[in-house]
C-alpha cells in the first residue's frame, strides 16, 4: 500500500495550489484505464524525475464522486512504476485546456486513442492542444512507447529548426537515433534547416542519419508516416499545422491524418515561434 503522500488523493476538485509543476499528464476517463498512454507517459517521467497525472475533464459534477474513486486507486495500484508519484486532476469543462497547463507548468500532455476511451479519435485533442507550449503525443493501444528510433521530417518553415531541441534532448535523455529526412523542396530552406538541427546534433556528438524524401514539405510528413516501418522508427515527430485553411476544417489537417494512420506512436510540436518551451 502506496502512503498518502505518495499520490494526490482529491476530495471533490483539487485545489489548484497543490497542483505539482512540470508533471507528464494523461488525459482519459475514469471507465478506461490508458495503459499505453500510461506507460509512454512513465517512460517520459522517469527519464526526467517527474510525476504522471491522469487527468479528467468532466463535463458535469455528478461523476466526480466515482471519478475520485477510479484515479486515486489507479494512483495507488501504479506508483511502483514511477521514480516520481502518481496524481490525478478533475478538469472542469469550463476550465480552459491551454490556460490549465500553463498554469501549471506541464511538461507533456499524452493521448491513447481507444475505442474503449474517451480518445477514439484525434480531432478533439488536436483543437485542444493547438495553443500549447509543449509537446503532445498519441498513442494507440496497440503501439508500444519507444525513443529508440525517431523519425524527423524537415520541412522550409523557420520553426522546423527547433525540431533540433527535441532531438538533442532525445539524444542525450534517451540515447535515441534520430532520423532527418529534409523536405524535396525547389529552395534550400528545408535543407538549412536540416544542417542547423545536424550541427547541434554533432555538437553533442549524439547519433543520428539522413533518410532521403521524395516529397516536399507540404506531403514530407505524410511520407514518413508511410515509412515508419520500413525505417523500423519508433516515435514520429511532426509539427501541427501553422494555420488551418478550408480544407483543414472539412477534412482536418494533416496531422490529423498523420495520427489516425501512423502504426507508431507520434509527438506534436506546434510550429509558432512564441511557443517553444525545452521538453523531451
Amino acid at each position: 500500500m502506496v502512503s498518502s503522500n505518495k499520490f494526490i488523493a482529491n476530495k471533490t476538485i483539487m485545489a489548484e495550489e497543490t497542483i505539482t509543476k512540470e508533471q507528464i499528464y494523461v488525459v482519459t476517463t475514469p471507465d478506461h484505464f490508458p495503459e499505453k498512454g500510461f506507460d509512454l507517459a512513465s517512460l517520459i517521467a522517469n527519464a526526467h524525475e517527474k510525476n504522471v497525472c491522469f487527468l479528467y475533464i468532466t463535463k458535469g459534477k455528478s461523476d466526480i464522486e466515482m471519478a475520485n474513486s477510479t484515479l486515486s486507486s489507479w494512483c495507488t495500484q501504479y506508483q511502483d512504476k514511477l521514480k516520481c508519484s502518481a496524481t490525478y486532476h478533475i478538469l472542469e469543462d469550463d476550465d480552459d485546456f491551454t490556460d490549465f497547463m500553463e498554469r501549471n507548468e506541464a511538461a507533456a500532455v499524452v493521448f491513447e486513442l481507444s475505442e474503449k476511451g474517451v480518445n477514439k479519435e484525434c480531432k478533439n485533442a488536436l483543437n485542444l492542444c493547438r495553443q500549447l507550449r509543449i509537446p503532445y503525443y498519441f498513442i494507440k493501444s496497440n503501439q508500444t512507447p519507444s525513443f529508440k528510433r525517431v523519425l524527423v521530417p524537415i520541412g522550409f518553415l523557420v520553426e522546423e529548426k527547433e525540431k533540433g531541441v527535441f532531438c538533442s534532448g532525445m539524444g542525450r535523455i534517451y540515447h535515441s537515433e534520430i532520423l532527418l529526412m529534409t523536405a524535396k523542396d525547389y529552395g534550400s530552406r528545408a535543407k538549412q534547416n536540416t544542417e542547423e538541427i545536424q550541427a547541434l546534433m554533432d555538437k553533442q556528438s549524439l547519433p543520428y542519419q539522413f533518410i532521403t524524401a521524395e516529397k516536399d514539405s507540404f506531403k514530407v510528413e505524410l511520407e514518413a508516416m508511410k515509412k515508419v516501418e520500413e525505417l523500423n522508427a519508433s516515435l514520429l515527430m511532426i509539427s501541427a499545422s501553422r494555420d488551418y485553411g478550408m480544407d483543414d476544417i472539412i477534412f482536418g489537417p494533416k496531422e490529423q491524418k498523420v495520427i489516425t494512420k501512423c502504426t507508431i506512436p507520434v509527438m506534436v510540436i506546434n510550429p509558432r515561434k512564441d511557443l517553444y518551451a525545452l521538453c523531451t
